[in-house]
């Protein structure tokens, strides 16, 4: 259960009537809450919450969630609920129980302590306070602590505590004197949905009229949407979670909160006693059958379960072992597939808006979830990019009662395990497989999930150690090096095949010219290009940032097919559908599912298809960026186009699923000769940042603009149709660019012994931070590690400041890696070929090595 969802919904509240100074409202308000707010303006929002308030529900917050999950935005709004609270007391005249105690979270071993270094490289890039110390400096911090197995911690002084009833209580409060009205015990029936929009919803005390409505319904979120006839995906799932109260000690306890992640457990001081609780390996689903409890109320104790985390938390302090036990607390608490919260206006309903799913860290998160939220609601979007968080990174797919119950017994113990980079969830797998999985499979592939999708990692030869490279958990070089290496280097000297049926794909159909209208509209590159041609393009929000980047082909005159990142599908739907006038003749279809799409990357790629096709492939017959319908074999109708995603020459194959399984393998058949291999997306992702290529949802975003990742040429000003982003990017062109995404090779690092770089890296130039990396990879080629990222200079007065070519080309830089930092190299475009050449290998392989067996 959400132990505080009132949090984040009075914050909203608060946010949202001081934007609308006058406003009028009701408000419903108890252990079954439910809200509503009636402005005077004629916006009408509806807040539905359930809320818990009792001594049972206290928690820690800020920094410690951080530890467990350092994404930026979840920080920010760490950061945020810490400055709310402090204030709250003062605001509100209501005692919050406010005390900054600061936290310790300790280190077992080398990996969780290179794991809390990277960490702390990351906070201090957002302005929190932390420090990484030694296990003698915990004993002096926390003197009941056992130390002899520790390596080290992270310290965070700034790290507080609340009580969740009294906090609940002041933003009730503060909600009140904003003009909101609060009703207890009410309950919802449904929402009610007309014509895509919320009008009202019914409750027990009758129809209440609303413009926007927010299901904050804790572990009954899910229900909720499903509860009227538009069904509403909220996928998240309750499981039991424990903590154990402890009565006052002889001494009180250290105020420092401990999260010892090896031992599964936090503990921190209450009421003279300690407050232990944990996340262990072997959660218990509940609710799974039936409806939920309609009130929330604690759950039988379960001491057997109970039993390592206790016995975690007498290792770590032994002094604890006389104490007296007041209550073991069992109450639910929700998780969502990703761990991450759930946030923002659900697809296909306008004025629909969650903010569910926790993952037990509703109190540090709570206000800056809500500010976020009610910013969304005001404005239409958020201060900071969240769409690590948006809700619409989930589809219908991923709600299934079975896959949310099996993917939170993984989720839960995962908040607390050591997470290095590239691991993949478990459960919840073969969701969404092309029709080429098996065949794959069979070949050695390796595979990751993205949205629910199956997608090749990279391809093990015949004689490898399977079961080491499964389970191969590194901050170093990793198992697969060799074999993704080999793999780049068939890519760029003889052909390889990638399975790339994962990516989004929609049709734009119309009986007129409505179809190239809207797109004129929503994306800044010109569409208007003959039959056949591919167009690179952005669709752009009013700020000018990306909300989709994608490839467009005019397939005829009023038909366009539209190919998005993988994890688009639903965001880009719902953009384009937004956007949609209501015309019968306009149709917008996803036809992701019809298409196998195959990426044939390398300087033989075009040798492959003109055997297979009986026509020539070079340049002068087929140029670059064009498409043609053509027989591949024996099959019709395959979309052949001259595009890789990655700057290597090749093409990618769109072929109707009923033929996949022909065409590849006239493709392996006939490129046996040229050295044609699998390869995954491990290589995919070595070859796009070495070329510099940025990734919607890794590089990009919807604050990224344009001119700011070196894409203005995709930006045709000149095209008659005014588009989205228009004017904002017409400004900043004037103005100039605050913030620059560079490409930086990395100088002096060794990549058998030094840490590699992952994503989030602090970025320094000339000794000061100036940035943050979004994206890297080694580069094969260069035979380096390149990282992809942002530089945002600022002025003295801490103003943004304009970066030029010339400021970035000045500069001497660093990457900071887990607090070692490494000189690096910042261009604005890739290296060149003959750099490369230069640092290639002595023992190149023969073109007959890339013999497929």
């Amino acid at each position: 259960m959400e132990k505080n969802p009132g949090i984040f919904s009075s914050e909203t509240l608060i946010s949202l009537t001081e934007d609308r100074k006058t406003c009028t409202s009701r408000m419903t308000w108890g252990s079954v809450n439910y809200r509503e707010i009636l402005f005077w303006n004629g916006i009408h929002l509806f807040v539905c919450v359930f809320c818990r308030l009792g001594a049972g529900t206290t928690r820690f917050c800020a920094g410690i969630v951080s530890v467990a999950k350092p994404l930026s935005v979840e920080s920010k709004m760490a950061d945020y609920s810490i400055a709310l609270y402090e204030r709250l007391e003062e605001e509100t005249s209501v005692k919050t129980g406010f005390v900054r105690t600061g936290s310790l979270c300790l280190a077992q071993n080398q990996d969780r302590l290179l794991s809390l270094k990277r960490l702390a490289s990351r906070l201090k890039v957002l302005g929190v306070s932390c420090n990484v110390i030694k296990p003698k400096d915990v004993a002096r911090l926390h003197p009941l602590v056992n130390i002899h197995d520790l390596v080290g911690a992270l310290h965070l002084p700034g790290d507080s505590v609340v009580s969740p009833p009294d906090v609940n209580h002041a933003l009730a409060v503060a909600s009140a004197a904003h003009g909101v009205q609060i009703y207890e015990h009410t309950s919802v029936n449904h929402v009610v949905v007309k014509k895509g929009h919320v009008t009202a919803v019914e409750t027990d005390r009758g129809s209440i009229e609303c413009e926007y409505f927010v299901n904050c319904a804790g572990q009954w979120a899910y229900e909720l949407g499903q509860s009227g006839e538009v069904k509403v995906s909220v996928p998240l799932h309750g499981c039991e979670h424990f903590y154990l109260l402890t009565k006052p000690l002889s001494e009180p306890v250290q105020n420092d909160m401990l999260i010892d992640m090896d031992g599964r457990i936090y503990t921190r001081a209450w009421h003279g006693g300690i407050l232990s609780g944990g996340f262990e390996k072997n959660p218990k689903p509940i609710f799974t059958e039936g409806r939920n409890q309609l009130e929330i109320q604690n759950m039988q104790e379960d001491w057997d379960h109970f039993e390592p985390m206790l016995s975690a938390l007498l290792r770590r302090m032994p002094g604890l072992e006389s104490c007296e036990i007041q209550q073991l607390v069992n109450c639910p608490e929700s998780f969502t597939p990703d761990m991450r919260c759930l946030m923002g206006e659900t697809p296909g309903i306008y004025g629909y808006f969650v903010l569910a799913g926790m993952n037990s860290s509703g109190l540090s998160f709570a206000g800056g979830a809500g500010k976020y939220l009610a910013e969304w609601i005001t404005y239409g979007y958020p201060s900071a990019s969240v769409w690590p968080l948006d809700i619409k990174r989930f589809g219908n797919l991923q709600s299934s009662r079975t896959f949310l119950r099996h993917r939170v017994m993984e989720v839960m113990p995962l908040l607390y395990e050591l997470k290095v980079p590239r691991w993949d969830f478990q459960t919840g797998r073969q969701l969404r497989t092309s029709p080429l999985y098996d065949r794959l499979d069979m070949q050695g592939a390796r595979w990751m999930e993205k949205h629910g999708f199956e997608r090749a990692k990279y391809f093990i030869p015949a004689g490898k150690d399977l079961l080491a490279l499964d389970q191969s958990k590194t901050f170093y070089k990793p198992d697969w090096f060799d074999i993704v290496g080999a793999e780049v280097k068939c890519c760029k000297e003889a052909v390889c095949v990638i399975d790339m049926s994962s990516f989004t794909k929609f049709e734009l159909t119309s009986a007129g010219d409505q179809a190239l209208q809207l797109l004129q509209r929503l994306c800044a590159n010109d569409l208007d290009v003959p039959v056949g041609h591919i167009v690179h393009t952005g669709m752009l929000n009013q700020r000018g940032g990306y909300e989709n980047d994608c490839s467009v082909v005019r397939l005829s005159k009023n038909s366009f097919f539209i190919i998005s990142p993988t994890d688009q599908q639903v965001h880009c739907w719902s953009w384009i559908k937004k956007h949609m006038p209501s015309d019968p003749q306009l149709h917008l279809e996803d036809v992701s599912w019809k298409y196998t799409a195959l990426n044939l990357i390398g300087p033989r790629a075009m040798d492959v298809l003109s055997e297979l096709s009986y026509v020539s492939m070079t340049p002068e017959h087929f140029p670059s960026l064009f498409c043609k319908e053509m027989s591949v074999g024996y099959a019709n109708g395959i979309r052949v186009m001259s595009m890789t995603h990655t700057g290597e020459p090749g093409f990618m194959l769109y072929i109707p699923i009923e033929y996949a399984l022909h065409v590849y393998n006239e493709v392996m058949s006939v490129g046996q000769k040229y050295g044609i291999r699998n390869a995954g997306y491990y290589a995919l992702r070595s070859l796009r940042i070495e070329k510099f290529f940025a990734f919607w949802g890794q590089d990009l975003d919807s604050f990224t603009t344009p001119l700011e990742c070196g894409r203005e040429f995709r930006v045709k000003f000149d095209k008659d149709t005014d588009f989205l982003g228009r004017d904002a990017l017409l400004r900043q062109r004037v103005e100039g660019v605050s913030r620059r995404f560079v490409m930086l090779v990395l100088e002096d690092h060794d990549t058998e012994l030094d840490v590699w770089p992952w994503w989030g890296e602090p970025i320094y130039r000339n000794g000061e931070l100036i940035g943050v990396t979004t994206s890297s990879a080694y580069s094969y080629t260069l035979q380096r590690h390149v990282c992809l990222g942002f530089l945002s200079p600022t002025n003295t007065d801490g103003s943004p400041a304009t970066v030029t070519a010339d400021f970035i080309n000045r500069g001497d830089y660093e990457v900071d890696i887990a607090g070692q930092r490494f000189p690096a190299k910042a261009k604005l475009y890739p290296f060149s070929s003959l750099f490369a050449q230069q640092k290639r290998r002595k023992d190149d392989m023969e073109l007959s090595n890339f013999q497929s067996k």
